[in-house]
């Protein structure tokens, strides 16, 4: 088999099984099939060498649950890879049958211990992959008799010097990587026996000087790796006998200049890496005797000039690695000599153009990294001769045209990364000719579109980085011509039209609106001020792309003129007077006690010059501070905002907080719209505003306006200007498919007559003009639900039924809940039964789940585990801190803070909704603060007094962990406030003996840390309080968060979504066990009222292991069949695991139907487990349909001669309590 001939082959889930038929047939011995989220290059030649020998690889489309249990078939099976499949301990039990194995790869299958001990049987392994696998010492103890072993790894799990010991007996291992565990001094004792070893890989534990000394005798070794387990100086000694080593790595141990005096006899050592090691200019001369080197990494270790020197007698180097050092030109020049070099890496060395000079004879040299050297023009031209040159790195220095140009000759680059210079469009054309490059940056190089023209003719391009550029639509279309490309970086350039870029669409290449990345493909356009398509279709995925191109394409295109002004200020500013006096002038200005609740909305339309209607939809939104944090929902980018000021109050500046707050909040959430400003001369009040300094902070601030509200003609100037202003928008005119136009007018007519619509009469629209498809008519309806035309959340499964066309009748509802005197006086707790209460006007009726569900959307709210029917919204909790948690502060906390220029208001009570998981006491938390546990951890996250920083506290055995899964929640808060990041800053604490027994430590920005870091000239850092002493930058950025969450972080999704929350790390895999829910639309309450209830259980359930999905007919309204929708039911019956009827007066056709469906099932296969329940209802034949009557009497004395009992119920708190008893029994005795 050729090299040629090697595949990577992507396999739906659907095709899988005749693969594996395909490959029983054959009888073959070897498969690898790798999972979805596995990247893997399409050329065999960048495979890794354990992928090489297959002839293909295989790679699933997405995870298959029953993978595992399918390939038991291929007992021919002698070498397996499975890598990232999730299989899980179930998994691995399955694959115990495959007992000829002698290869098998299971790295990232979270197969913990549970699974490893279904190993035990497969004495025939003699490679073993367990890497990325959640296994602890408990789990290694089930490998000890798989003494066949020759390789294994154990990379990046949970083991300690306990679970060594079990690898005592694995005498034949050659090779061992143990990398990324908790093995100290005492675990490799345990190894010192195994001197078959010729590779061990020990990096990234706490092995220390004490643990190297058990290496001693492994006289075998080749390989050693040791990187950042502080062996210091003593350390290293215990290596010098350790005569056949070939390759060492000892990066970041701290081993300076004495400790690399005792390598200097390793003279067999063609690789050795020693980063972050300060070995310094006096370390460097031990290494001169290293004659056979081929690979050397010296990378930040404080080397000058006069350490270089001691490198020119290494002529054997093919690859040099001196980054982060301080070498200079001078440095440079001892170099010269080293004419096998291919790899030379001198990146942030302070080269100079002088020093390039000296890198001119390096005609081998296919890879040269230079970034950050301060290199001008002048220092290019001595490169122009290293023809050789496949990959050639620039970044951060100073060069221009006249550098580039030198550039022209290197025909053999296949990458070029010039990133940060200022070559502009002039030097774009010296890089025309270099043909071979598959990889170009010039990111943030003042290029336009006359500059990107150049780059049209390099076809072989597959990635290409432009971001931060000023191209626009022209240099789109030259780059629409690159075919190759699989990643384009447009983020922040000025393109606003993506046609250019159909037939990368079409060929599966995605738009992303996210920062850009090498691993994925994509056209990267974050922060392009996209019109077309527009940034919410974009955001949509692929497929929504795909769609809309091809709909302009069949229905031609129309133009919006519409747009959406909010009137904001503070409270009795004068907000609806405002609205009144413009577009409502024969209503009578409201009385001063007249409050807007939430947000009213006005439309209004005026004609513009064109002939074409300007629709503007006005915004009133209430001022008081209860209604802040849902207001952010509706703050929305592409507007026009007024921000009216009170004369009556005082004069206003940026110091004026009221006034400051809604500047920042429109700043950070309508990418800064522009803003009008209206003083409210209350009884002709005028005052004077700090019109300049409000400008100059905010350059969104247009104009400023005034007058006096009691006065009709008081808003004529700000009415023209507001119709001059929102005619500039940037989307507006915006071309759309034209029949998108006319099904949103359709619904906007719709939404005169009521306030909301079934998902099925939104297709029915959707069908009077365009063919219906339900992923199209979805694509429709998730562009509209983006832009605020009306609410329709798609990805829940109980909203997903309901498209609200009125937003006021939806945030009034909320309103109504967080308003509501009761809820008030019980700080946020409310029940069900006050949510009948509060929404018992008919609009509401029947709504009453479905607007439950919809302030969980928004993050309002949550339902308190231990108490059944309550929630609590945690906006309302009271503004104190529980006295237990009054100065909890104590030293050895490990702090985590966040300081932010702005802070977005509500953000600590939806950090509780979203992690109440971890909140088992809601008492101890308040409106700005809460404290998070797990077991016998504690998170304390609380906003200071000085009110623009939240601080983590964490104690406990876990808490770095916890730590990790609260900020990382928090980071994905901030993160949806587009331009908060900008505003904020996150400070870690010192370490240093000081700090660290102080419970108010020295803080560090993480971002110059990781600054700091990326440049790499100096891995310790001062303390900033008074004790100056150095601690570890490297300890600083990593002793805080964990980079991999505990597998207990998984958040729950939403119940509704079908989807579980692994809380517990020892948890079963949760089994989906489906309640088919059937009744008569009598029952619809009751119905309701079960989903819901059931749907909160499953918190309790997950310790069975179980999750509950309820399925009920209006589930299927989306759903297209050919045999018609009771087809539908029917499958889903015979499918589920439980079925519930519900009756009260009849029984209804269809209900009865599928209980006939069920019972049939029930007969065949013993399933579904049937439980049917009557309502306990007072009904007279007077007062009951005689005929209804008749059929329930009938089905009744059906279900009696069937033998199938029936139970009454008098409510639904007894029907909940009657069948959790039922379900608990099938649990526990496994039945389900």
């Amino acid at each position: 088999m050729t090299e040629k001939t090697k595949t990577l082959q992507k396999i739906l889930p659907t095709e899988l099984n005749e693969l594996i038929s395909k490959m029983r047939s054959l009888e073959c011995s070897s498969l690898a099939l790798l999972g979805p989220g596995a990247r893997l290059s399409p050329s065999s030649e960048d495979w890794p060498d354990r992928l090489k020998d297959y002839p293909c690889v295989f790679q699933l489309t997405e995870i298959v649950d029953s993978l595992a249990e399918k390939l038991l078939a291929l007992s021919a099976l002698t070498t397996l890879q499975l890598g990232g499949n999730q299989i899980g301990k179930a998994g691995v039990k399955h694959l115990a049958g495959l007992t000829n194995l002698t290869t098998l790869d299971l790295r990232n299958n979270e197969i913990s211990d549970a699974g490893v001990k279904h190993l035990a049987g497969l004495t025939n392994l003699t490679t073993l992959d367990l890497r990325n696998n959640e296994i602890s010492d408990a789990g290694v103890k089930h490998l000890a008799g798989l003494t066949n072993l020759t390789t294994l790894n154990l990379r990046n799990n949970e083991i300690s010097d306990a679970g060594v010991k079990h690898l005592a007996g694995l005498t034949n291992l050659t090779r061992l990587d143990l990398r990324s565990n908790k093995i100290g001094e005492a675990g490799v004792k345990h190894l010192a026996g195994l001197t078959n070893l010729t590779a061990l890989e020990l990096g990234d534990n706490q092995v220390g000087k004490a643990g190297v000394k058990y290496l001693a005798g492994l006289t075998n070794l080749t390989t050693l790796e040791l990187r950042n387990n502080q062996i210091g100086e003593a350390g290293v000694k215990y290596l010098a006998g350790l005569t056949n080593l070939t390759m060492l790595q000892l990066r970041s141990n701290q081993i300076g200049e004495a400790g690399v005096k005792h390598l200097a006899g390793l003279t067999n050592l063609t690789t050795l890496e020693l980063g972050d090691n300060r070995i310094g200019d006096a370390g460097m001369k031990h290494l001169a005797g290293l004659g056979n080197l081929t690979t050397l990494q010296l990378w930040n270790n404080q080397i000058g000039e006069a350490g270089v020197k001691y490198l020119a007698g290494l002529t054997n180097l093919t690859t040099l690695e001196l980054r982060s050092n301080q070498i200079g030109e001078a440095g440079v020049k001892h170099l010269a000599g080293l004419g096998n070099l291919t790899t030379l890496q001198l990146w942030n060395n302070q080269i100079g153009d002088a020093g390039l000079k000296y890198l001119a004879g390096l005609t081998n040299l296919t890879t040269l990294d230079l970034r950050n050297n301060e290199i001008g023009n002048a220092g290019l031209k001595h490169l122009a001769g290293l023809r050789n040159l496949t990959t050639l790195q620039l970044w951060n220095n100073q060069i221009g045209e006249a550098g580039v140009k030198h550039l022209a000759g290197l025909t053999n680059l296949t990458t070029l990364e010039l990133r940060n210079n200022q070559i502009g469009d002039a030097g774009v054309k010296h890089l025309a000719g270099l043909r071979n490059l598959t990889t170009l940056e010039l990111r943030n190089n003042q290029i336009g579109d006359a500059g990107v023209k150049h780059l049209a003719g390099l076809r072989n391009l597959t990635t290409l980085e432009l971001g931060s550029t000023r191209i626009g639509d022209e240099g789109a279309k030259a780059l629409g011509q690159l075919c190759n490309l699989n990643i384009l970086n447009l983020n922040k350039a000025e393109v606003t039209d993506l046609s250019p870029f159909k037939l990368l669409f079409e060929k599966g290449i995605p738009a992303r609106w996210e920062p850009e990345s090498r691993w994925e493909e994509g056209i990267f356009v974050e922060g392009c001020p996209l019109i077309h398509p527009p940034p919410e279709v974009i955001k949509q995925g692929h497929e929504a792309v795909v769609n809309y191109f091809r709909e302009i394409q069949s229905q031609g295109v129309d133009r919006l003129f519409e747009a959406k002004m909010l009137i904001v200020g503070e409270g009795r500013a004068g907000k609806t007077s405002l609205l009144r006096r413009l577009y409502q002038p024969d209503q009578p200005l409201p009385d001063e006690e007249e409050t807007t609740k939430g947000i009213d909305i006005h439309r209004h339309d005026f004609q513009l010059a064109n002939g074409r209607t300007f629709r503007l939809n006005v915004w009133d939104f209430g001022g008081q501070q209860i209604y802040h944090a849902t207001h952010q929902f509706f703050l929305t980018k592409n507007s026009l905002y007024i921000l009216l000021d009170d004369t009556a109050k005082n004069h206003k500046s940026l110091t004026d907080e009221g006034f400051r707050y809604w500047l920042e909040v429109i700043e950070l959430l309508s990418a800064r719209s522009p803003v009008l400003i209206f003083q409210n001369e209350k009884g002709g009040r005028s005052k004077a505003i700090d019109e300049a300094g409000i400008k100059s902070r905010f350059p969104n601030v247009k104009e400023v306006y005034r007058g006096n509200l009691d006065k009709p003609d008081s808003v004529k100037t700000l009415s023209a200007a507001i119709e001059f202003s929102v005619q500039r928008l940037p989307h507006v005119g915006e071309e759309v498919p034209a029949k998108w136009v006319s099904i949103r007018a359709a619904l906007e007519e719709e939404a005169t007559h009521r306030p909301y619509m079934s998902q099925e009469d939104y297709f029915s629209i959707y069908r009077r003009y365009l063919e219906f498809a339900p992923t199209k008519a979805l694509h429709l309806s998730r562009y509209l639900h983006d832009l605020g035309v009306f609410l329709h959340f798609q990805d829940d499964r109980l909203l997903r039924r309901t498209v609200i066309l009125q937003n006021p009748w939806a945030t009034e509802a909320v309103f109504r809940i967080l308003d509501d005197p009761t809820v008030v006086e019980r700080l946020g707790r409310f029940t069900f039964t006050d949510c009948e209460r509060v929404w018992a006007t008919s609009e509401y009726a029947n709504m009453h789940p479905e607007l439950l569900a919809l302030m969980e959307k928004f993050e309002l709210c949550y339902a308190l585990r231990d108490q059944n029917d309550t929630w609590l919204a945690p906006q309302l909790l009271s503004p104190s801190v529980h006295p237990a948690l009054d100065g909890w502060a104590k030293v050895g906390d490990l702090v985590l803070s966040y300081r932010y220029g702005f802070l977005p208001k509500g953000l600590v009570s939806r950090l509780m909704v979203r992690m109440h998981r971890f909140v088992p006491r809601p008492e101890m938390a308040w409106v700005t603060g809460v404290l998070f546990e797990r077991e016998e951890t504690q998170v304390l996250v609380q906003i200071t007094p000085r009110g623009n920083e939240i601080v983590l506290r964490a104690r406990g055995p876990e808490r770095q962990a916890l730590l990790s899964v609260i900020s990382s929640d928090l980071d994905a808060l901030n993160a949806g406030f587009p331009g908060l990041e900008e505003k904020l800053s996150k400070w870690v604490p010192c370490i240093c003996s000081k700090c660290v027994v102080s419970a108010s430590p020295g803080m560090f920005e993480q971002k110059r840390l990781l600054k700091r870091k990326q440049d790499g000239r100096r891995f310790t850092i001062d303390c900033p309080a008074d004790s100056y002493e150095d601690v570890s930058l490297l300890e600083l950025l990593d002793g805080l968060k964990l980079e991999n969450l505990p597998r207990w972080a998984d958040k729950p999704s939403d119940d509704r979504n079908g989807e579980y929350d692994a809380f517990s790390p020892e948890q079963a895999p949760v089994k989906n066990i489906k309640i088919f829910l059937a009744s008569s639309e009598e029952l619809r309450e009751d119905r309701d009222a079960f989903d819901l209830y059931f749907r909160q259980q499953n918190d309790r359930l997950r310790q069975h292991g179980a999750y509950l999905e309820i399925v009920r007919w209006e589930n299927f309204l989306d759903a297209m069949s050919d045999s018609g929708l009771q087809d539908e039911y029917n499958r889903e019956v015979r499918s589920c695991n439980i079925f519930v009827s519900l009756f009260k007066t009849k029984t209804g056709g269809y209900t009865e139907d599928e209980f006939d469906v069920a019972h049939r099932a029930f007969k065949e296969q013993g399933t579904p487990r049937i439980y049917t329940f009557f309502q306990d209802a007072q009904v007279s034949t007077v007062s009951g349909n005689r005929n209804d009557l008749q059929s329930l009497w009938k089905f009744q004395d059906k279900l009696s001669e069937l033998g199938h009992f029936w139970t009454r119920y008098k409510n639904t708190a007894d029907l909940h309590l009657q069948f959790r008893d039922q379900l608990d029994k099938l649990l526990d005795q496994g039945l389900v």
